[in-house]
């Protein structure tokens, strides 16, 4: 190319012309009739003779231009074309140089009639595996385009392609000047080396009770029982989310297959991934998809598989704690958003500090349970010492599962949920405890802390509340809570941001 450029010398215009060898084959259609093998030769031309004779012979549409514009050519050698054919997709062809002439490796076309769309001849700076910085040396232009005046082939280009014959489609080329794209007639975008990689998914839903997720696609797999607990395949989907953009959705059938999530990485670049995971689960009568948990990374998926190269989850804690899946979410817990909440007996007489009757939870056919739990009295306790509540009055309620902290007010969240739920599971630890001392050692753990005075009806801390205390600090943080333990569930002053009501919660099978 270097050869080809220094011969090129005009005062006002260097124009370069490459009679291009032009054949192509592509994707084979017919697989009765061969595919041709192409190739490009790339031939200098005598610019001034040239210039000249084209604007003597009137093929030089704008003859004027020669006068007033000025296109530069680069010096760099050419070491690969991209074109672009019937309408797909940028293809890439490498240069080489024989002699100092350029030629291109050979592509194919099926015989027939084509219509080139783009041209474009490329430097790669001398940094071949770096493509950041490669020069866009020249163009065929685009009709109607102002350099399209310059050349005698514009595009789009057709051209036939003949059965058992090389097939030569002579090209002029532009060099190219980036302050003068739009002459060309097209906006250059960089191109970037795009990796498909791939990830697979599976996930298992510990179910309860099966009669809560009948007419579910849950209740049309294979091994499904119509009662009682079952380890049912998850049915889920996960989004593919780039740079903060949805980009694709993927998801399996009520059978609960693994899921193969494709994505696709761009090389030169960094990519900011998530993959945002929702379960089909049961919300009141209903069942829909319910967002869980987010893996978030850079280009190359780190989200640690399994053995099988497989990304598994667990919704509801029931796997081998020898072989534990590759994230472990709380069991899921049937809840409505809101309830009715009114303290209708303190001292409380169902074994907590105060009684509460939860009124205002919807119900199905018959007065049926449709959450796992609906209207009626329980027996609750108040998770702040501080912050007043008013017996007999009705409060409008936002009701949480303290297993997931990152749904609850920012104001709510705090690792003593887990050392609460971790007492309620080991209470057989306690031989002889009473309700004061499960209601001083929730005090303990508020801000600010209960100092161990009397207060309302719990007498002074007992040496049992501090040993509760002691060993929920112990075995507390982290603690899964299993099938058929025990979960708090808290309600909260409906849009509070703050504990201006005192917040309660009472003990339920999740």
């Amino acid at each position: 190319m270097k050869n080809y450029l220094k011969n090129f010398k005009i005062r006002h215009l260097w124009l370069s012309l490459f009679l291009i060898s032009f054949i192509l084959t592509q994707c084979k259609k017919d697989p009765s009739v061969p595919l041709q093998d192409v190739s490009f030769n790339i031939n200098s031309v005598n610019q001034s003779a040239k210039t000249t004779a084209a604007v003597q012979s009137g093929e030089l549409r704008n003859a004027r231009s020669l006068e007033t514009d000025t296109i530069i050519c680069s010096s760099l050698a050419a070491n690969y074309v991209k074109y672009k054919v019937d309408g797909g997709g940028f293809r890439v062809i490498p240069v080489f140089y024989v002699d100092g002439i350029p030629y291109t490796s050979s592509i194919k076309l099926q015989p027939g009639n084509h219509n080139l769309n783009e041209f474009l001849v490329y430097s790669d700076n001398q940094t071949p595996k770096d493509s950041t910085d490669d020069v866009l040396l020249s163009a065929v232009p685009h009709t109607g385009a102002i350099f399209a005046s310059y050349a005698r082939t514009n595009l789009d280009y057709s051209f036939t392609v003949s059965t058992d014959k090389k097939t030569d489609v002579n090209l002029d080329v532009v060099c190219y000047t980036p302050a003068k794209y739009l002459n060309f007639g097209f906006v250059y975008f960089q191109l970037s080396p795009l990796v498909i990689r791939s990830q697979w998914f599976f996930g298992d839903f510990c179910i309860k009770d099966a009669t809560h997720f009948a007419g579910s696609g849950y209740s049309q797999q294979t091994n499904w029982v119509a009662s009682g607990f079952i380890d049912a395949p998850a049915i889920f989907k996960i989004e593919v989310w780039r740079n903060g953009v949805l980009e694709n959705t993927f998801q399996n059938s009520n059978q609960g297959e693994k899921v193969l999530v494709n994505y696709g990485d761009y090389q030169l670049s960094t990519d900011n991934f998530e993959f945002k995971l929702y379960i089909l689960v049961n919300q009141g009568s209903k069942f829909v998809y319910t967002y869980f948990n987010s893996w978030k990374f850079n280009d190359i998926s780190n989200i640690k598989p399994n053995s099988n190269n497989v990304v598994d989850f667990v919704l509801g804690n029931c796997y081998d704690p020898s072989n534990p899946p590759s994230l472990i979410l709380p069991p899921w817990m049937n809840l409505p958003a809101t309830a009715t909440y009114t303290i209708t007996a303190y001292p409380s007489v169902l074994g907590g500090y105060v009684d509460a009757t939860l009124t205002n939870i919807a119900s199905g056919t018959g007065g049926s349970a449709i959450y796992d739990f609906s209207n009626g009295v329980f027996a609750s306790n108040c998770a702040d010492h501080s912050t007043e509540i008013t017996v007999g009055t009705s409060y409008n309620m936002d009701v949480y599962s303290s297993l997931y902290q990152s749904l609850l007010p920012a104001y709510l969240q705090s690792a003593k949920w887990e050392k609460i739920n971790w007492l309620y599971n080991h209470l057989d630890w306690y031989s002889g405890y009473n309700w004061y001392d499960i209601q001083g050692f929730i005090w303990l753990y508020d801000n600010p802390v209960w100092d161990g005075s009397a207060l309302g009806t719990v007498p002074a801390i007992t040496a049992l509340t501090k040993k509760m205390k002691s060993d929920a600090d112990t075995y507390g943080p982290g603690y899964k809570v299993l099938p058929g333990g025990w979960v708090s569930v808290i309600f909260a002053l409906h849009g509070a941001t703050s504990p201006t009501v005192q917040t309660m919660f009472v003990r339920l099978d999740p």
